[in-house]
Order: structure tokens, then C-alpha cells, then sequence
């Protein structure tokens, strides 16, 4: 969204959201200081792999099967 921030790249042994997870998954690491507690972002890579649901009405994701 601008700007320029310095992140690494790791294949992960697994990434775990819920029941949801992935094995020999890429992610991106890298400080985020933006004025509020976040600990992670997680991208459209991830969410369409796992067959994620996203209702913005009810602030909820679920997560289908793949």
C-alpha cells in the first residue's frame, strides 16, 4: 500500500489456522509496527487453499474443506 518494508521468505513445515492447515507452505516474515496489536496477515495464497469463507457482515472466517 506504499512504501517499503524488508521481509524474509521461509518455507514452513506446517501452517495451522483452526483445523485448517498446510504443509511446505511459503510465508513472508517481516516486522509490522503500524500503531495497533496485529500478529500476522494472512494472505490470499493461504485462504484460497484451504477453501476459506470470508463474511465481512458478521466479521467471521470459516474454513470449508479442500
Amino acid at each position: 500500500m506504499g512504501g517499503n518494508e524488508v521481509v524474509f521468505s521461509r518455507v514452513v513445515d506446517h501452517l495451522r489456522v483452526g483445523d485448517q492447515g498446510l504443509s511446505g507452505f511459503e510465508v513472508e516474515i517481516g516486522g509490522m509496527d503500524y500503531g495497533f496489536d496485529i500478529h500476522g496477515i494472512l494472505g490470499m495464497d493461504f485462504l484460497t487453499k484451504v477453501g476459506a469463507i470470508i463474511n465481512f457482515r458478521n466479521m467471521t472466517a470459516s474454513f470449508g474443506s479442500r
